[in-house]
Formats: structure tokens, C-alpha cells, sequence
């Protein structure tokens, strides 16, 4: 069985980033203590870890000759989406499982707003600087920390301006998932999204515009009152799936944009003592972890979560070595898995609100 750096840590009681860095950069004292590092080291020779023999003999001596590694950061909207959103959390683990196997360390972590407030990389050599950038970010904060940062690289985000990019097609993604309900003989759809954290409109993203796509395709009409904003938040999720009920006809059929407002939705839509999906289906986006055991299972469209970090990682470092001439735009196929939350239309009426 292949051991991982998860293993790894769980073995010795430690993060997943202490375990990047015990394992590479022996030198850092200042980023994990001798006694956390001997422990990581013992645990993953009791794991039978032999990728790095050479590079834990070398940790075992404190050698003063290993090569210093390159310095990589995240910079994220909000650094709770690191610990708290199953979907950042799977780029993340992607990013820090690749920079191990690279033998280079996630290095730091910062939020948008900490760029503008100090000199954030004053201290550090920018030769060997690059900066993986999470989810959609403003443009003006990529164009400020390209001045200050020579290379930079946006996961998940969407292709606008000259860096490289992995991401997938979100609004192709979603116009699939949307035709799939139209294909059950949905027609009265609703759709439940979320207005970015950095300013964009419920209407102006991506997913949105899938929806919107796959309906007039169909000759279907949007509703207005079926278009909530759930702010990819639970609580937000749940009270705009509410919102969607309480109209006079509720639709059959809801598209979430995302794994974590569909887990709200489920919960108001229990709540209003109906079924999914007999009474409503629900198709959704992200295929987190959790959307295979929630009850009925979701049927959401697959992102490729850890892949995404996986190629972000090796992206940065062939521009950081030199072997990219152009800015790259790589997109990662999707696919819709299907589980237990959609069913074909039923004609009756289930609710009289």
C-alpha cells in the first residue's frame, strides 16, 4: 500500500504541512522543532515511507548542505477555507501532497487583503518566490501581486488575465448538469448559486451562466423567484432553499453550485416534510467527499479537486525552473456522477403553498 504524507502525519500525531517540512528542509528550526521533527522521521520509517531515504539520512544528521527549497505560498480569500470548505481543503491537500513528492514545502499562507496592508514579501528572495492563488480572486489583487511576485498561478479561477491557469470548464460543467434534469423531464428548475467573495453577482458567474444556458437551450423559463444566492454557505444555502419553497409553485428540480449549498438545501427541504427525490431532485457541483454518504446520496458533477493542486504545483515549478515561454491555461475534465438524489418528473403536483 503506498504511504502518503497523511498517513505519515496521523502516525505521528502532527499537520500534513509539518510533515512537508520535517521530510525537506531539515535546516528550518524555525518551522519545526528537532524533537516534532525526529518524530515524523521515525514515523515514517515505521511506515516503511522510503521515497526520501536519502533525504531523511540527511534529516538524521542535520546536514548543512541540503539544498534550500524553492519558496511556495497560497494565497486564499479567507484562510478559514483552508481548514473549514471541503473543496479548498482537497486543492490544498493536491498542493501540499505534489510539493512533498517535489521535495519542497508549502512555505506560507496569506489572505487577499494582507498584500495591501504590508510589505508581505519584503524579506524574501524573489528569485525563488512563486504564489498559488485559490478560487476566483479580484483581478486587481493577481495584477498587484504579479508586480510583487514573479511567478503566480490561479487554481480554480477563471482564465482572464496573462498567468497560468488549472481549472475546469465550470460553465460547460454546469450546463450538463442541468440538461441531465431536463433529460428526467424537469422543467421547472431552480437554481440555488452564490455571489462570490470577491464582489462578483450571483448572475455574472460561471455556474449561473451553464444554468442559463441549458434553459434557453430548452426554451425553459428562469423564474426569478427561483434563483436564490446562497453565498456558498450552509445556513445561506438552507434559508434560499426555503425561499424557493415558499413561492406559489415550487419548482421540481433544484441545481445547486455547490456541494455545501446542496447539504443546506437538503436540510429545508426536509424540513418542509418532502422527499428528495420523489418530491424534488437536487443535482449539484464540487463531489465532495461527503456528497457520496449524505442520505439519498448527491448527484453532483466531479472537480477534480487534488488533481487540480497536483498540476498547479508541477506548473509552477517548470515556470519557476524556466521551461514555460507562454502563460497556460490547463482545464481538467469533469464528469456528472449519478447517485440517488434525481429522478424522472413526476406529474402531479406535490405542494400547495
Amino acid at each position: 500500500m503506498k504511504i502518503t504524507l497523511k498517513d505519515i502525519a496521523d502516525h505521528a500525531n502532527v499537520s500534513i504541512s509539518s510533515v512537508s517540512r520535517a521530510l525537506n528542509n531539515a535546516n528550518s528550526t524555525a518551522l519545526v522543532n528537532d524533537q516534532t521533527r525526529l518524530r515524523i522521521i521515525q514515523a515514517a520509517k515505521d511506515l516503511g515511507y522510503h521515497k526520501f531515504n536519502n533525504s531523511l539520512q540527511k534529516n538524521e544528521n542535520f546536514s548543512v548542505n541540503k539544498k534550500v527549497p524553492k519558496r511556495i505560498g497560497l494565497a486564499l480569500y479567507d484562510v478559514k477555507d483552508k481548514y473549514q470548505d471541503p473543496y479548498f481543503s482537497e486543492i490544498i491537500y493536491g498542493i501540499e501532497s505534489e510539493l512533498l513528492d517535489q521535495e519542497c514545502i508549502l512555505d506560507f499562507t496569506f489572505e487577499v487583503q494582507d498584500i495591501f496592508n504590508f510589505n508581505l514579501f519584503g524579506d524574501m528572495n524573489e528569485i525563488d518566490l512563486g504564489v498559488i492563488c485559490i478560487g476566483p480572486l479580484k483581478h486587481d489583487f493577481i495584477n498587484e501581486l504579479n508586480k510583487r511576485v514573479p511567478f503566480v498561478i490561479s487554481v480554480g479561477g477563471i482564465p482572464k488575465l496573462d498567468i497560468d491557469y488549472v481549472t475546469v470548464d465550470f460553465r460547460n460543467a454546469a450546463m450538463q448538469a442541468v440538461q441531465y434534469l431536463v433529460d428526467l423531464g424537469h422543467r421547472n428548475i431552480a437554481y440555488i448559486g452564490g455571489s462570490s467573495q470577491v464582489g462578483m453577482p450571483i448572475d455574472q458567474e460561471e455556474r449561473f451562466y451553464g444554468f442559463k444556458e441549458a434553459m434557453e437551450l430548452n426554451q425553459l423559463d428562469i423564474v426569478p423567484e427561483w434563483v436564490q444566492d446562497g453565498c456558498f454557505d450552509l445556513t445561506r444555502s438552507y434559508e434560499a432553499m426555503k425561499q424557493i419553497l415558499n413561492t406559489q409553485s415550487p419548482p421540481s428540480a433544484v441545481f445547486t453550485a455547490s456541494d455545501k449549498m446542496a447539504f443546506g438545501a437538503y436540510k429545508a427541504i426536509g424540513e418542509y416534510g418532502l422527499s428528495i427525490p420523489n418530491d424534488i431532485s437536487v443535482v449539484s457541483f464540487d463531489n465532495v467527499e461527503m456528497s457520496e454518504f449524505i442520505n439519498p446520496p448527491l448527484t453532483t458533477v466531479q472537480v477534480h479537486k487534488q488533481e487540480m493542486g497536483r498540476i498547479a504545483v508541477k506548473l509552477l515549478l517548470q515556470r519557476m525552473e524556466g521551461g514555460i515561454p507562454l502563460p497556460l491555461i490547463s482545464y481538467l475534465p469533469t464528469k456528472l456522477m449519478v447517485r440517488s438524489s434525481c429522478r424522472e418528473k413526476r406529474s402531479e403536483n406535490y405542494m400547495n403553498v
